[in-house]
């Protein structure tokens, strides 16, 4: 499979950072940078890829660790803006493999969380470049107004259904279908709701529906499911690793994905999927025996003392 490099291409994700704090038996274990889109930026550039963050974080330790853990990879951070006093995180409380995320410190109760974000559409919008391609997740208010005002390439994990659920048919349909998107990586659970809701029969049919030029479609320890023009190719696990945590998988997955179909020049076929799927998979097979989505590329913060890092300055 001939990869083509392309010297001024950089990959971009927008949007405020998040901090991920990891807790078990009411202890704190570990903070890393968290979000879907922030995990693949950092898979892609420990791969020696172009990537950029384009955001805003609070002046707290959260927002200093979620910036270390972009900057481990040599993301570029340059439009990151440091504003206000706290920074997005989710709590994960660990029971084995199972994580409960909440949005409230369960040491000290405090919330930390807010949905108006510090980095506005506009300022994200303003930082673009014309060759940067877009790292989307989820149809998320924050997400919205760069699916419909920007130019430039985009691909998009489409994420959970609860984001789905309350948009009217012809709203899911403007976004999925908005200009320039290049992948929808859809789970199988949204897929499913997606057949349901709009009365298909298999999967050919949402990808005939969305009309993006690559569909791949994740079911977990079942592989995975590609679409493009004239191919659809069910793609099964040969193995996996034993999972401590399966945090991040997908996001790692579909890192692969969108290198290679990029530097493919946005060709697919049966080649082009075997050895992306293989390599896909190899790469979640690092990821799910680390604690954390990024635990696989460095080991985060780890505190000395067991205490609420939510005020720490």
């Amino acid at each position: 499979m001939k990869q083509e490099k392309n010297i001024n291409r950089r990959y971009v994700a927008l949007g405020d950072l998040v901090a991920d704090c990891y807790y078990e038996e009411g202890k704190l274990l570990k903070v890393d940078g968290g979000a879907s889109r922030f995990n693949v930026i950092c898979n892609l550039a420990a791969r020696g890829t172009q990537t950029r963050v384009i955001s805003a974080c609070g002046n707290d330790h959260l927002g200093e660790i979620a910036l270390c853990s972009l900057k481990s990879q040599n993301v570029d951070t340059k439009f990151v803006k440091r504003i206000g006093e706290q920074t997005k995180s989710y709590h994960l409380i660990v029971e084995g493999k199972r994580h409960t995320s909440i949005k409230n410190c369960p040491i000290c109760g405090k919330y930390t969380w807010y949905d108006t974000p510090l980095a506005s559409a506009s300022y994200c919008l303003s930082h673009l470049e014309p060759n940067d391609i877009i790292i989307l997740d989820g149809l998320k208010d924050e997400n919205i107004p760069i699916l419909k005002n920007a130019e430039q390439a985009k691909v998009l994990d489409v994420g959970r259904i609860k984001r789905l659920i309350p948009l009217t048919n012809e709203e899911i349909l403007s976004l999925l279908k908005s200009a320039n998107i290049k992948i929808i990586q859809l789970n199988e659970t949204v897929a499913n709701y997606m057949m349901a809701r709009f009365h298909l029969e298999n999967t050919s049919q949402i990808y005939s529906l969305l009309e993006v030029p690559l569909l791949v479609i994740t079911k977990g320890k079942d592989g995975a499911e590609f679409i493009s023009k004239n191919l659809q190719i069910m793609k099964s696990l040969n193995h996996y690793r034993k999972e401590l945590d399966d945090t991040g998988a997908g996001d790692a997955f579909f890192s692969v994905i969108i290198q290679n179909y990029f530097d493919h020049n946005q060709k697919v076929d049966k080649q082009w999927v075997d050895q992306t799927f293989y390599f896909a998979n190899e790469l979640t097979c690092k990821v799910v025996p680390c604690l954390g989505a990024r635990g696989h590329l460095w080991k985060g913060y780890w505190p000395n003392v067991y205490n609420c890092i939510c005020s720490k300055k």
